[in-house]
């Protein structure tokens, strides 16, 4: 048999069984985070024990939950418990890039699923605030990003930017301009790989300049009604 005809075909198995096995490594964490999410979503919280478990988590976002104006810290105060149970779990199985975070979800900190939906109780029943006027943006593509959140936006997370519990949409009403701008642009460009597909598509398709309005008006409105004048 000519040498070049088995070299190729060796060559050819070789790049089929490494993208099978790339194929399962970026599948099984995933199935891995669906399962300890759905675990943990099954369990009765222990709010004191969650209480215990958030010191830590305190040294950064804060006792009472308003992370940091200059968004390196999100606020994290009454977001839904589904919406932490399941940043949780993207963190802890690599679904979710951040090396503080994905240290301090692992095993030694968290040991469990009840762990995580105890913590994850706590932090949701913590009093949501109104934005304060400290960590919005500069108003000049305000406007632009109202208007883009009503139109691609609202259908999944409300028109006060409430999001929803049982569908496990994020609240994102009153967060830091910084971190929300952030994540829109990590997700567009494909750095937060728990994020569902269409929500991805969709954000590559915003501009850079809608993206900063957007992060400005959701940092600016509150679910109680409040807003942050310009």
């Amino acid at each position: 048999m000519n040498t070049r005809l088995v070299s190729a075909g060796i060559l050819i198995v070789s790049i089929l069984v490494v993208a099978t096995v790339a194929a399962a490594q970026s599948v099984e964490p995933r199935i891995a985070r669906d399962r300890e999410f759905a675990d943990g979503a099954e369990l009765e919280p222990n709010l004191a024990h969650g209480a215990e478990l958030f010191q830590t988590c305190a040294a950064c976002h804060g006792e009472d939950g308003r992370g940091t104006d200059d968004g390196e810290i999100p606020a994290i105060a009454g977001q839904h418990g589904s919406v932490l149970l399941k940043q949780l779990t993207d963190f802890r199985h690599e679904q979710r890039w951040n090396e503080r975070m994905q240290n301090f979800t692992d095993r030694h900190h968290l040991a469990g699923a009840q762990d995580l939906t105890d913590v994850a109780a706590y932090v949701a029943q913590l009093p949501r605030f109104p934005p304060s006027g400290k960590g919005i943006g500069d108003g000049q593509n305000l406007d632009d990003g109202a208007s883009v959140y009503f139109r691609l936006c609202e259908r999944c997370h409300g028109p006060l930017g409430q999001g929803d519990l049982l569908r496990n949409r994020p609240r994102l009403a009153g967060q830091h301009y910084a971190y929300l701008l952030r994540q829109l642009q990590e997700t567009a460009a494909g750095q937060r790989p728990g994020m569902n597909r269409a929500h991805v598509d969709m954000l590559k398709e915003v501009r850079a300049s809608e993206m900063r309005g957007v992060a400005d008006y959701l940092s600016r409105v509150s679910p109680d009604l409040s807003a942050v004048k310009r």
